[in-house]
């Protein structure tokens, strides 16, 4: 079926809108005549983050059904929306600023079909890029689900239990239930609540757990695998086969709830993998040119406030190409 040849195998980690909407564009900017400054920038990206590279076969594998025999080939109505868009980007040409505009206009009927047939769609609660959103559940707890986040709610007279499918949540856990265990599962593991505060978020290999009040029992997938608690202030790495051990955790790693986030000495990239998190668009930068470079500040997490602070503060410059592309580069 559709879904499952644009999604890949069941079990498979699911992917972030953001690097969908990336490798959409990218896509436009290949199909066409690039040069040699956007084949540059589309191998920067494809290397900067595994999720660049998942998301762009994925988004080959969605054109790829074009050219597939009518019995496998989607629904009249997706059909239709592909080959417009195609021929839309058969007109392509320049600039990058008309690259942008491009990829939203032209590209969003093919990238609404496409998010049609992914999971996260479909699941209980969900945010968008850049927004936060904080529910109160039917037991009295609260979740507040980071950007691009994804929970499904499994209640039970015997036990709380939430599913992440995406992104990343904080859950504030109401006591008095000691029968009712609260936990919240991944494809990693689960990590069950001793106490009442903690964050989980999905990462492309694993499941990070960080205890702000309390403690969290964090379990691999495997059965018989050994568990692991987690006290306030540490984090710890759920993967299937194992927990990793407890670290000490950020100093603010609640920061996002409130719109900011908090760095001490941290790469450059990394920085800027956290803020494409937030941001609708590309962020594009080469990661090894900025590598040395290193940032302790608060930054905010909506707008271009954080890039015209590390403009600012760094030698980078911060190269504006439309409300949809940004571009880093060293000075």
């Amino acid at each position: 079926m559709l879904f499952d040849e644009v999604a890949g195998p069941p079990g498979e980690a699911a992917l972030p809108r953001a690097a969908l909407e990336q490798a959409a564009h990218w896509h436009s900017v290949m199909d066409g005549a690039p040069s040699a400054e956007e084949t540059r920038a589309f191998e920067q990206w494809r290397a900067a983050h595994p999720d660049h590279e998942r998301a762009w076969q994925r988004m080959q594998a969605l054109w790829g059904l074009l050219a597939a025999p009518a019995q496998q080939a989607p629904g009249p109505r997706l059909s239709a929306l592909l080959h417009e868009t195609r021929a839309r980007r058969r007109k392509r040409r320049g600039a990058a600023a008309r690259v942008a505009a491009f990829a939203l206009a032209a590209l969003a009927p093919a990238w609404w079909a496409l998010h049609a047939q992914l999971p996260w769609l479909a699941a209980d609660l969900r945010s968008g890029v850049g927004e936060h959103r904080t529910i109160e559940l039917s037991d009295g707890s609260h979740l507040t689900l980071n950007t691009d986040s994804a929970v499904d709610i499994a209640y039970t007279a015997q036990e709380r239990r939430i599913v992440l499918r995406q992104g990343e949540i904080l859950a504030e856990v109401a006591p008095g239930q000691p029968g009712r265990p609260f936990i919240v599962d991944t494809r990693d593991g689960s990590a069950t609540a001793l106490g009442t505060r903690y964050i989980v978020r999905l990462l492309p290999d694993a499941t990070r757990v960080t205890v702000t009040e309390s403690r969290v029992k964090a379990c691999p997938a495997r059965t018989g695998a050994a568990c692991q608690d987690a006290a306030a202030g540490q984090t710890l790495d759920i993967r299937p086969d194992s927990v990793g051990p407890p670290r000490t955790a950020p100093r603010d790693a609640e920061g996002w709830t409130q719109g900011r986030l908090s760095v001490s000495d941290t790469p450059l990239p990394q920085v800027l993998d956290e803020l494409a998190r937030h941001r609708r668009g590309l962020l594009l930068y080469d990661p090894q040119a900025l590598a040395d470079l290193r940032v302790s500040a608060v930054l905010p997490l909506d707008g271009d406030g954080a890039l015209a602070s590390l403009q600012e503060n760094l030698p980078i410059r911060v190269r504006r190409y439309g409300p949809w592309l940004q571009r880093i580069e060293r000075r």
